[in-house]
C-alpha cells in the first residue's frame, strides 16, 4: 500500500537559509517593539498574552552572529515599557528575587567561560540568550505583581499558541511535510515538529505547555471546549514527535499532578487520553501501512535498537564522550559557552556540528565546574520556590511541573539551546513565583450613628 494520495512527502528535509535583516523587516520589528512598549507602559495585560503567544513564532532575521525575532522585540519592548511606567527592578516576591539572582549566576558563569574560549563571539551569543530568558522571567513576574488578573491573559496567549502549534504538528503527520523522520524498512516515518526546529524541540515546548493546559480550568473558567481541543491536540502532537524522553517525562509529570492536585488531573485526563490515543493511532497507521513494520519493529524502535543515520548531528554515543573530552581540557571554567559545536573536530567528530544532546554535559564541557554548579543551584532554587507555592497558585504548580520535566528530559537533550523551548518555561517560572496584587476592598457604606438595639452586635476579635 502506498501513500501517494498525500499532498506532501512524508518527510521534507529542512535546509537552513540565513535571512539578513532588511529595511522592511527592521521597520516591522520596530513596530512590534514600540507596540509592546506602549502596552507595557499602560500596564495592559494584553502584552503578557502576546509575550506568551509569540514564543514558538520567530520570523528570524540574522544580524551578525545572532538573530532578531518577534519574541525578542516583544520582550525588549515590554521591559522598556514596564521600567518607564515605574515598575521596580527587583520583584516584590521573595521567590522571584531568589530565582532572578540564580539566573544572574548562570549569566556570570557564561562570562567566566570566556577565559579559555576559542570563539569568544559565541560566548556573547549565549550570554544574550540567557539575558533574554531573564528578561522574560522579569516581565512575567512584574505583570503578575502589578496587574490584576494578568494570569488569565497569560493562559489565553499560551493556550492560543499551543493550539496553533499542535494543529500544525498533527497536520504534518496526516498530510505529510514533517521536517524529520525515522527510517523503518527503508521507509521514512514522519516525526512532527510544527513551527519549531525539530521533534525533540516540539516535545520540550509541549512539556512546558501541557502542565499549564491541565491547570487552565482553575485560572480561566470559560472556553472549556477550546481548552479540551487544545489539550487533546497537544497530547496527540507529543506522541507524534516520537520523542521517547518527551513522552516519558510528560507522563511522569501528569502522575505528579495527580498527586498534588487530583482535581486538575481528573479534568485533564479525558482530553489527554483521547489526544494521545489519536496520535498513537496515526503513528501505528504509518508503521503498519507505509513501513510494513511488525510489533517487533515497533518494540525495537522504542528500545533504541533500530540503527539510524544521524547525518550532521551525530549520536549520543559520539557526543557524550566528546563533551567529557572537552571538559578535561579546562575542567574549571570550560572551553567557552557556545563553543562546543565548533570544537567537535578537535576531538575527532568531523562533519558534525550540533549541541551535546545533554544540557548537563554541554554545561560541563563549555562552562566547567563553575557553570555546572551554577546550573545545579539554579535548578534547585527554581524547583524549591515553585514547589513552595504550588498549593496556593496553579501557575506555580505549572511552572514546577514544566521545569521538573525539562530538567529531567535534558539529561538526554539540550533543549534550552533553543529559545522556543526555554522561553515559555521561563515565563511560567516568573509568573508562578510572583505574588498577585491584593485586591482593594470596596468602600463600606456609612453606618447609622445611632443604631437600633436589635442591630447591636458584640465585637468579634480579629484573627491574628
Amino acid at each position: 500500500m502506498t501513500i501517494a494520495f498525500l499532498p506532501l512527502p512524508p518527510v521534507i528535509d529542512q535546509t537552513i537559509h540565513r535571512v539578513p535583516l532588511d529595511p522592511w523587516s527592521a521597520l516591522a520589528f520596530l513596530c512590534v517593539l514600540s507596540g509592546a512598549s506602549y502596552l507595557a507602559f499602560r500596564r495592559s495585560p494584553l502584552v503578557l498574552a502576546v509575550l506568551a503567544f509569540c514564543v514558538p513564532f520567530a520570523a528570524y532575521r540574522d544580524v551578525g552572529n545572532t538573530t532578531i525575532t518577534i519574541e525578542k522585540c516583544v520582550a525588549l519592548g515590554t521591559a522598556v515599557g514596564l521600567i518607564a511606567s515605574g515598575v521596580p527592578i527587583l520583584p516584590r516576591s521573595r521567590g522571584a528575587r531568589r530565582i532572578l539572582f540564580a539566573g544572574g549566576i548562570l549569566a556570570a558563569a557564561i562570562v567566566v567561560s570566556l577565559l579559555h574560549a576559542t570563539y569568544p563571539v559565541h560566548v556573547g551569543r549565549e550570554l544574550l540568550k540567557q539575558a533574554e530568558y531573564v528578561v522574560l522571567f522579569w516581565c512575567a513576574a512584574s505583570f503578575i505583581e502589578q496587574v490584576p488578573r494578568a494570569d488569565r491573559f497569560l493562559c489565553l496567549g499560551a493556550g492560543a499558541a499551543a493550539l496553533i502549534v499542535a494543529t500544525v504538528a498533527v497536520s504534518q503527520a496526516i498530510i505529510g511535510g514533517a521536517p524529520s523522520g525515522v527510517w523503518i524498512n527503508g521507509h521514512p516515518l514522519p516525526r512532527v515538529a510544527g513551527p519549531l526546529e525539530g521533534p525533540n524541540q516540539l516535545a520540550g515546548y509541549l512539556e512546558a505547555a501541557l502542565p499549564l493546559l491541565w491547570l487552565m480550568p482553575l485560572l480561566v473558567a470559560e472556553l472549556r471546549l477550546a481548552w479540551r481541543v487544545t489539550t487533546g491536540a497537544s497530547s496527540a502532537a507529543l506522541i507524534l514527535t516520537q520523542s521517547r524522553a518527551g513522552v516519558i517525562v510528560t507522563a511522569l509529570s501528569y502522575l505528579v499532578l495527580a498527586k498534588l492536585n487530583p482535581r486538575a488531573a481528573r479534568q485533564g485526563l479525558v482530553p489527554s487520553i483521547v489526544g494521545a490515543a489519536f496520535g498513537l493511532l496515526v503513528l501505528v497507521a504509518w508503521f503498519s501501512f507505509w513501513a510494513h513494520a511488525s510489533l517487533r519493529d515497533m518494540e525495537s524502535m522504542w528500545r533504541f535498537a533500530i540503527p539510524q543515520s544521524p547525518g550532521g548531528v551525530g549520536t549520543r554515543a559520539q557526543l557524550w564522550p566528546a563533551a567529557l573530552a572537552l571538559f578535561e581540557r579546562h575542567p574549571v571554567t570550560g572551553v567557552g559557552a557556545g563553543n562546543f559545536e565548533f570544537l567537535l573536530p578537535s576531538v575527532g567528530l568531523h562533519g558534525v556540528q550540533t549541541q551535546a544532546s545533554s544540557l548537563w554535559l554541554q554545561t560541563l564541557a563549555e562552562q566547567g565546574v563553575v557553570g555546572f554548579a551554577a546550573l545545579v543551584y539554579f535548578a534547585f532554587v527554581a524547583l524549591r520556590e515553585t514547589f513552595r507555592l504550588q498549593s496556593r497558585s496553579p501557575l506555580a504548580l505549572a511552572a514546577f511541573l514544566a521545569f521538573a520535566s525539562l530538567l529531567s528530559h535534558q539529561l538526554v537533550d539540550d533543549l534550552f539551546f533553543f529559545p522556543k523551548v526555554a522561553a515559555l518555561a521561563w515565563i511560567l517560572l516568573g509568573a508562578g513565583t510572583a505574588l498577585a496584587p491584593v485586591p482593594v476592598p470596596a468602600p463600606v457604606a456609612e453606618r447609622p450613628s445611632q443604631p437600633n438595639a436589635a442591630s447591636v452586635r458584640q465585637p468579634v476579635a480579629e484573627p491574628t
